[in-house]
């Protein structure tokens, strides 16, 4: 797959992603159109999975990534509390937990 098809197809299901956790975890941020550590151009998977990210001081954000573990979508850090919520609903619409570690661009 060439560049920019792999960007364009990324894209949309970055975007699928951001929705989704927009709707539980307010505003969110696009992360990942292209899968990290692959040789070609490929973009990240349609599978949905969620993930906390611990922060600072108590806090984390909330990632939706592929089966991979791209990070396709994140939210802002809240409170761990909230945090927490937020995966349980997410749960609840069918978004399971991620087992390993997610893949970030830092």
């Amino acid at each position: 797959m060439d560049y920019f098809t792999a960007v364009k197809e990324g894209r949309i299901r970055v975007n699928r992603a951001v929705s989704a956790l927009q709707e539980v975890a307010g505003p969110c941020y696009p992360v990942l159109f292209l899968k990290l550590g692959v040789a070609d151009w490929t973009p990240v998977g349609e599978e949905m999975l969620h993930k906390l990210v611990p922060g600072k001081n108590r806090t984390a954000a909330l990632v939706i990534c592929d089966g991979d573990g791209n990070s396709k979508a994140m939210s802002a850090f809240v409170p761990d509390e909230k945090a927490e919520e937020f995966s349980r609903t997410l749960e609840r619409k069918g978004i399971p937990d991620f087992p390993g570690d997610v893949k970030l661009p830092i």
